[in-house]
């Protein structure tokens, strides 16, 4: 044989055969491959991605590879941005990705990544299901169950983390222990252990359930001494994690805030392990009711929609319950956030693969089952259930594209993206900088970039350290990704420094570059420093004394300072402009019925005011206004002048003086005003 017809020789005994359903199932996978790949790529491009579980690892690889720190994840926590991940939790699977990073060191390297293996974990559970169900149609459907379920898919598009792994090796360890290769299920096993901490407890379950599976199979003897080193391994790994976790941190366990909030009154310290938790609850047990009945609802119903794609098969497993019980122990007693109960962000990578194994398990005893002794019974079973999974297969889709729908996962690369882009150009590589969750992706790979994604994080860095003072500050008020202001933590930390000890060196459509010690006049980002027009709606403001009625905020005059309405606490580069109110206001008499003002400041002072009395129904009235430097906090509100009467609010538009030179005949104007025409009432964010 030559060369070329013993490879092909070799490379036949793997391959299935021709006809076969693996190459459906092998197609599903380079499908979803393929799909995700170019999918999260784009979502990245269009800033959909963020920092917390995306930019934190470019710059971790990035850190580790230049000799800058050893997973470092630029991120501002208690420990601040200059941490090891390790300080938190602990992977040593993790550095497996470095020289895949180092050969193309590209954020497009992770995505592609972690779409490989989670679609390799699709014909992994082929074989687990093919080797356990007689039906070839059943083991197919639910692979295809798998491949195109909704937690499955919301992981998925859930940035970057070292949990992609699990499903993988979860699926392949439990197929070499059903096929009696009881190193290689050690093998698998311990790269599982070693991926996260949080796996220990999960595994730990599945080993228990192993025990009793093996001791009803009459197994126990000859399989004990693999699963006792199974334990031993288990123990070595969360003796080593805790180890490396103190040597980049001085606290450990989880933070107090993510505790469940019956439990916190309990907890001293600012971080608790789960036995320290344990223990909490053995010494007052009615902890469990009370944790147990928050949210119950949302909890139940989260539960059965994980196990509704497997139809249920999995809690009639003892791996599957081995599995599932202590999660669900940690979610519902011990967790006091929803992201656990609802299987949300990568939590779903955790319990997919055990579920799987359940209701795999659970329908290879279809065919073999006493109770069905014929072979047309058995073709009946066969039918039934494969039409209730694809049903399931159908919802599951649907479902799918619901959930991307919900979390607003549609690429978006518009004229504001590239203003973006060019406003990030615009920053030195090797400046220090701090950004918000949705930008960081972009410039993790710099060295010395920071962000914050949670202002609860930040303020507790600040209690232990002085306040960053980084270079230049980068922020997008128009971005909202996932529906979030990602703006708002730094906005709200730096909102006495922006404007001065950080002026404003160039801004374009919502775009902000600020920099330390920077005097002089903004510039524009892509061109001319322009401000674009912008309208705050009812959900834009706060009620105070008016109600929403037929989409307007309505009130009655009669009082005098009170405010029917304020905010929205914008943010406003320096210049002259004007603010049009789109109101309708009835006086009973001949004074006026409500004050227009425009205040800034951090507790906003009027800058300009207009009376209104009477309108000829619904009609425009303009505030003009200057603003001599950056303003972080301007509000556009309406407050009671006095008058009885009726007072409507519909909207208010902001714009640069310039674009504004006529008014309709229905226009009322105020002269630019100082303050100095404005009552001093009281506001409700007053200090």
């Amino acid at each position: 044989m030559s060369t070329a017809e013993r490879v092909a020789a070799t490379a036949g005994d793997f391959l299935p055969e021709r006809g076969s359903p693996t190459w459906y199932v092998l197609a599903l996978s380079l499908a979803l491959f393929v799909g995700f790949s170019v999918y999260l790529s784009v979502l990245y491009r269009s800033f959909w991605l963020t920092g917390a579980d995306f930019g934190s690892y470019i710059h971790m690889f990035e850190t580790t590879l230049h000799g800058q720190g050893f997973l470092e994840q630029g991120k501002y926590t208690v420990r601040g941005p200059d941490s090891s991940y390790w300080g938190g939790h602990f992977t040593a699977t993790l550095l497996a990705f470095l020289p895949i990073y180092a050969l193309v060191p590209s954020p497009y390297t992770l995505l592609v990544i972690k779409s490989g293996l989670l679609a390799a974990s699709v014909p992994m559970l082929w074989v687990v299901a093919r080797s356990h169900i007689d039906s070839d149609r059943l083991a197919g459907l639910v692979t295809a169950s798998y491949a195109l379920n909704p937690f499955l898919w919301s992981a998925w598009l859930f940035d970057f983390q070292e949990q992609i792994l699990l499903p993988l090796l979860i699926f392949a360890a439990y197929y070499t222990y059903s096929e009696r290769r009881y190193i290689a299920f050690l093998a698998f096993l311990t790269l599982a252990l070693f991926t996260n901490e949080f796996t220990t407890i999960l595994i730990g379950g599945f080993l228990v359930g192993l025990v009793v599976v093996a001791y009803r199979g009459g197994r126990l003897r000859r399989e004990i001494p693999y699963i006792g080193v199974a334990f031993g391994i288990l123990v070595v790994a969360r003796a080593v994690a805790g180890w490396a976790i103190s040597q980049y941190s001085n606290t450990s366990g989880l933070p107090t805030d993510v505790i469940a909030a019956p439990i916190q009154p309990f907890v001293e310290g600012s971080r608790v392990g789960i036995g320290q938790l344990v223990t909490i609850v053995l010494a007052n047990p009615e902890l469990i009711v009370d944790s147990l009945s928050v949210a119950i609802f949302d909890k139940v119903v989260y539960l059965v929609l994980l196990l509704l794609p497997v139809l249920f098969l999995a809690v009639a497993d003892e791996l599957s319950l081995g599995s599932l019980i202590p999660f669900m122990g940690f979610a519902w007693v011990f967790a006091g956030r929803d992201v656990y109960y609802t299987f949300g962000a990568h939590y779903p990578l955790y319990l997919l693969p055990f579920v799987y194994i359940g209701a795999v398990r659970v329908l290879s005893h279809v065919d073999t089952s006493e109770l069905v002794e014929t072979e047309s019974a058995r073709a009946s079973a066969r039918t039934v259930l494969s039409g209730l999974l694809a049903l399931v297969l159908v919802v599951n889709l649907a479902v799918g594209v619901a959930i991307g729908a919900e979390k607003d996962a549609v690429p978006r690369t518009t004229e504001h993206t590239e203003t973006l882009e060019e406003g990030i150009d615009t920053i030195p590589d090797n400046a220090s900088l701090l950004t918000q969750n949705d930008i960081y992706p972009h410039v993790a790979e710099r060295p010395n970039a920071n962000f914050t994604a949670n202002r609860t994080l930040f303020y507790r860095y600040q209690r232990n350290n002085q306040k960053p003072t980084p270079e230049y500050i980068l922020i997008d008020t128009k971005l909202e990704t996932q529906g979030v202001e990602w703006a708002q933590p730094v906005r709200t930390t730096y909102t006495d420094q922006l404007g001065k000890e950080y002026g404003l060196a160039r801004y374009d459509d919502e775009v902000w570059v600020f920099k330390r010690g920077f005097n002089g006049s903004p510039e524009g980002i892509g061109g001319n420093y322009t401000v674009e027009p912008r309208t705050y709606e009812l959900s834009d403001v706060i009620p105070n004394d008016a109600l929403r009625i037929d989409g307007q905020l309505v009130g009655s005059g009669g009082g005098e300072g009170t405010y029917y309405w304020y905010g929205p606490s914008a943010m406003l580069p320096p210049g002259e402009y004007v603010a049009t109110f789109r109101v309708n206001a009835t006086s009973a008499g001949e004074r006026p019925v409500a004050n227009l003002e425009v205040a800034a400041g951090t507790t906003p002072r009027p800058v300009a005011a207009e009376n209104v009395t009477d309108t000829d129904g619904l009609e425009t009235v303009t505030v003009p206004f200057t603003l001599d430097r950056m303003h972080s906090n301007v509000e556009f509100r309406a407050s009671q002048a006095g008058g009885a009467g009726r007072f409507a609010f519909e909207n208010v538009t902001v714009q640069s003086a310039g674009r504004t030179n006529e008014s309709s005949p229905t226009d009322r104007r105020a002269a630019v005003g100082d303050g100095s025409n404005a009552e001093t009432v009281f506001h409700p964010n007053s200090e």
